[in-house]
């Protein structure tokens, strides 16, 4: 039992009577006894006296005189403890004075009442103290409830979705495009999705009397897509045809594989809801969109590709300034020259000349050449090749660090600022010249007035397209001089001519150097040997 103190009064003074304690309790502090007497305004104890008092308790309690007067008669008391998320509350019993009124059950639960609980009172424990009254002592008078979290919807697939199409490299440094059949086949009447639906939970409350949400949860749904359906209940999906099924941006793609020979004047241009194989090459001038995955055997010349999913081109691009790839998925070539190139996750091949590429996965550039030389190539997360750069100087820009298609609409926007900015110094002079005339009295016939009023359209655009770039610009140019542990990797040699760009900083390569890595370390670029 712990040990506690009682105002004892008598005719002569008022005095502080302080017990031991009991059975491993803990000992009574002078600070607690302080900060009891200033509650009930006696203010004539000497601290000093009480914690000799304190430190030469034996068995038996010990008196000390604390007022020479006679007090009124102090009650039993409660002071009330709130946890700061208002889940649980704690009390603190101090008995009586001599002649003191003692609390009873209904009058506990009314000062507990006066400090704000409503909810969650455990009558048992104050049962508990009115049978054994114990001082000095934390009870939990009173707990909330939590709430009850619930669960997020959950689609589970019954097919293979890893995307994830990496070919092998063996050790002479040559990589095997072959091993790559990463189709997931399905049959007619399969089930390929079930939905496990949403449990939104329970709330709970605290001890105030507040009700405390569970978590909002994911609520998702399956949809039917070309060739499949959905159970009467809705919660499978199912294939209705054989062929192969694709996951795309959430959304489940079942379909037959399209088979071509070549893409030129035999096709035309393919725009496909699934899988594109093409045997053999994609001409120049022709297109192919698919909605999944586009796979070419052969080359690919100044066409566009557009995929929902993963680019496959086993042999390669020959781009001759004309060719643009877009792909959400991951893009696999043997190289990449004179080309536009755009990835949703990573791009791996053995070259990459003159072109604009960016991913928003880890740009590898590996094999026998490995090399990266001329134009401009962007990663989210990484570079890395075995040479950048050429003997020669080739000017050749490496950018990781911020997402690549965010930073082509950073540029595109400055761009827009400036022209906005032009079009409002011709607009502008026009609008005070006809200010000027109206100030005169000078009338204006219908046409001019609908010039006018053009005009003052033209202006308000241009001013508001310049004050939403400027606002996102602000928002990018914050992100890029957040911390990354992106990085551009050289296995082999990087030469001058490079310009390093991560994030907001820049580093031109003005010697040529081999076996380094490049991070942006305190707002600079730095380069450290591998």
């Amino acid at each position: 039992m712990n040990g506690y103190f009682k105002l004892i009064i008598k005719e002569y003074g008022t005095f502080l009577r302080i017990f031991p304690e009991t059975e491993g309790g803990e000992r009574v502090t002078a600070a607690e006894i302080s900060k009891y007497m200033t509650k009930e305004k006696i203010t004539t104890f000497d601290v000093r006296e009480i914690n000799g008092a304190i430190s030469k308790l034996k068995d038996e309690p010990v008196d000390i005189l604390v007022s020479s007067d006679t007090i009124i008669p102090v009650t039993e008391s409660l002071v009330v403890t709130v946890s700061e998320d208002k889940m649980t509350v704690t009390g603190r019993f101090y008995p009586p004075s001599t002649d003191g009124r003692l609390l009873d059950k209904q009058g506990i639960i009314s000062d507990l009442s006066f400090v704000g609980i409503k909810a969650g009172v455990d009558e048992k424990v104050i049962d508990e103290f009115l049978k054994n009254k114990q001082y000095c002592k934390d009870y939990t008078l009173a707990k909330g409830v939590e709430p009850v979290q619930g669960k997020d919807a959950v689609i589970a697939y019954h097919f293979n979705t890893e995307t994830s199409l990496k070919p092998t490299m063996h050790e002479d440094g040559t990589v095997d495009y072959h091993e790559l059949d990463n189709i997931a086949r399905v049959t007619k009447g399969q089930v390929i999705a079930t939905l496990t639906k949403e449990d939104l939970g329970r709330p709970g409350i605290n001890v105030c009397g507040e009700v405390i949400r569970p978590r909002e949860v994911t609520k998702l749904r399956l949809s039917a897509s070309l060739n499949t359906a959905l159970s009467e209940d809705r919660l499978q999906l199912i294939s209705q045809v054989n062929g192969h099924a694709s996951l795309v941006n959430d959304k489940v793609f079942v379909s037959n594989i399209y088979e071509v020979q070549d893409v030129d004047a035999s096709t035309g241009d393919i725009n496909y809801d699934g899988n594109v194989v093409v045997k053999g090459n994609v001409r120049s001038g022709y297109s192919i969109t698919a909605q999944g995955n586009i796979e070419v055997n052969g080359v690919i010349e100044g066409a566009v590709l557009q995929a929902e999913g993963d680019v496959l081109l086993k042999r390669g691009i020959q781009g001759m300034g004309r060719a643009n790839i877009n792909c959400k998925g991951n893009l696999i070539a043997k190289f990449i020259e004179n080309a536009t190139v755009v990835a949703g996750g990573f791009i791996q091949t053995e070259s990459i000349m003159h072109s604009h590429v960016m991913a928003k996965g880890e740009i590898q550039v590996s094999g026998k050449k490995g090399f990266i030389t001329g134009g401009v190539v962007r990663s989210t997360s990484q570079v890395c090749a075995k040479n950048i750069g050429s003997p020669m100087g080739t000017e050749t820009v490496i950018e990781v660090g911020v997402d690549p298609v965010l930073k082509e609409k950073y540029q595109k926007m400055q761009t827009e600022i400036k022209e906005s900015e032009k079009t409002l110094a011709t607009l502008k002079p026009v609008l005070v010249a006809f200010g000027k005339k109206m100030g005169h009295g000078e009338k204006f016939g219908k046409e001019q007035l609908l010039k006018l009023q053009d005009i003052q359209k033209q202006v308000q655009e241009n001013e508001h397209r310049i004050a939403n770039n400027e606002k996102e610009i602000e928002e990018i140019e914050e992100m890029l001089q957040e911390e990354t542990t992106a990085c551009i990797k050289a296995q082999g040699h990087i030469y001058t001519g490079v310009k390093i760009v991560i994030s907001d900083a820049t580093l031109f390569v003005r010697e040529n150097a081999s076996f380094v890595r490049f991070i942006r370390e305190k707002g600079e670029v730095k380069a450290f040997t591998m």
